[in-house]
């Protein structure tokens, strides 16, 4: 995300930075507190469709500001310097828009933030969809190949990882007593993924970090998002495609 961009956002959405002020959303203290000691023993209920609403919305305004800040305090150095990366090309044509805006979100989601509610389902399920992406991934143009094939290979481990084995409680207890690591792991990874969207060079390499700084803020606060809210897994996704859908706009505008 580039520092246009931030800048672009800033003016057409100035009202946001007043509006944070006024509006009682999720609890940032909380978040932090969250941070600073990850678990999973808290929950908040999601008691309708219009909170789950809002919720989302709030989402967006916050990843907006935290992009708009750390765009303004890291990108703002480096492109003085000629140094951030530029964006690969994006096509935009239908196909495309679609995997973006929908297809990579729910993907990254259930991958990265599913398995942090650790459960037979929840880490086969990822485990399926992790492994036909790396393994097919020149398949990736024919989106319903890759879901055929991760259905096959969701039905495999459930045969692979009988409930209740040995191999399935281990798994699953280290999900569960490792659940910091896990956590800022997840985050760590998904940043780093994120670096096939630049054009990099690898000279520069020791600045990498700083360049995906905003996508492991995101995957901190989409993983809290999973952890605390009943239903977090939807909250992650649908602030996912949210997210997506409104960058892909501005980028195609």
């Amino acid at each position: 995300m580039q520092l246009i961009s931030c800048i672009s956002l800033y003016f057409q959405f100035e009202f946001i930075s007043l509006s944070i002020l006024t509006l009682k959303i999720i609890d940032i203290k909380d978040f932090i507190l969250f941070l600073k000691n990850p678990s999973l023993e808290k929950q908040i209920d999601i008691t309708s469709v219009p909170l789950f609403l809002k919720i989302v919305w709030k989402s967006f305004l916050i990843l907006l500001i935290s992009d708009i800040i750390i765009g303004l305090i890291f990108c703002a150095p480096f492109i003085y310097f000629n140094l951030f990366p530029s964006l690969k090309e994006i096509n935009f044509g239908l196909l495309n828009l679609l995997k973006i805006s929908l297809y990579y979100p729910i993907a990254e989601e259930l991958i990265f933030r599913l398995p942090l509610r650790s459960s037979k389902f929840n880490l086969v399920l990822s485990f399926s969809i992790l492994i036909s992406l790396i393994v097919f991934r020149r398949l990736i143009s024919n989106i319903y190949l890759v879901i055929a094939i991760s259905l096959i290979l969701y039905f495999s481990l459930n045969i692979l990882f009988r409930k209740n084995s040995p191999l399935s409680i281990k798994i699953i207890n280290f999900f569960t007593l490792k659940f910091r690591v896990v956590f800022y792991f997840q985050a760590l990874l998904f940043g780093f993924l994120h670096l096939t969207n630049y054009n990099l060079e690898f000279k520069y390499f020791y600045l990498f970090p700083l360049f995906i700084l905003n996508y492991i803020f995101t995957g901190l606060f989409w993983g809290y998002l999973r952890v605390r809210y009943t239903y977090g897994i939807y909250l992650s996704i649908a602030s996912h495609i949210f997210i997506n859908s409104i960058y892909v706009l501005i980028l195609k505008h």
